[in-house]
C-alpha cells in the first residue's frame, strides 16, 4: 500500500505530527497551504468562522500526490471540524481514501463519518505518541 501524508498546520502542531507518521511510513510529508493569514488571535478567530461557515479557500498542494493508494490527512481542528484548506483538499478525494489525523487542544471532531479511519490527538490527554504509533501499526 502507498500512503501520502498530508497536512494543513497554523501552528506547528499538525507538521510535527504529520512528519513523525511520514517518517514511520517512510514516506514524505506534502503541506497544504492557502491564500489567507491565520495568524494571531484575529487570524484564530477569522479561521473558527470560516471553518463554521464552511467557507471556501484556494489552495496549493506543495508536492506530488501521484502514486498513492490511501492518504493519512492531519489537520487541526477549527471550531469542531477540519480547517477550510483541508476541507477543500477533501472534494477531491473519495473520504474512503482518507485516514483522517486531527489534532486539537481538547475536543474532538464533530462529524467523522465517511473518512477510512479517524484519529485525534488532544493535547491534554498527553496521548500524540500513542495515537500515531497506533495508526502506523494499524498501517503496516
Amino acid at each position: 500500500m502507498n500512503y501520502k501524508v498530508v497536512y494543513f498546520t497554523r501552528t506547528g502542531t499538525s507538521k510535527r505530527v504529520a512528519e513523525k507518521i511520514a517518517n514511520k511510513l517512510s514516506c514524505g510529508a506534502i503541506q497544504i497551504t492557502d491564500n489567507m493569514n491565520w495568524k494571531g488571535i484575529f487570524g484564530f478567530l477569522k479561521g473558527g468562522m470560516y471553518a463554521s461557515k464552511n467557507k471556501n479557500v484556494d489552495i496549493k498542494i506543495n508536492g506530488n500526490l501521484d502514486g498513492a493508494d490511501e492518504f493519512i490527512v492531519v489537520t487541526p481542528l477549527w471550531a469542531g471540524g477540519v480547517v477550510p484548506a483541508i476541507k477543500t483538499f477533501l472534494k477531491t478525494i473519495s473520504l474512503g481514501k482518507i485516514h483522517l489525523v486531527v489534532t486539537s487542544k481538547g475536543s474532538n471532531i464533530k462529524d467523522p463519518s465517511g473518512f477510512k479511519s479517524v484519529s485525534s490527538i488532544v493535547k491534554s490527554k498527553k496521548n500524540e505518541e500513542d495515537i500515531i504509533n497506533n495508526l502506523v501499526n494499524n498501517l503496516l
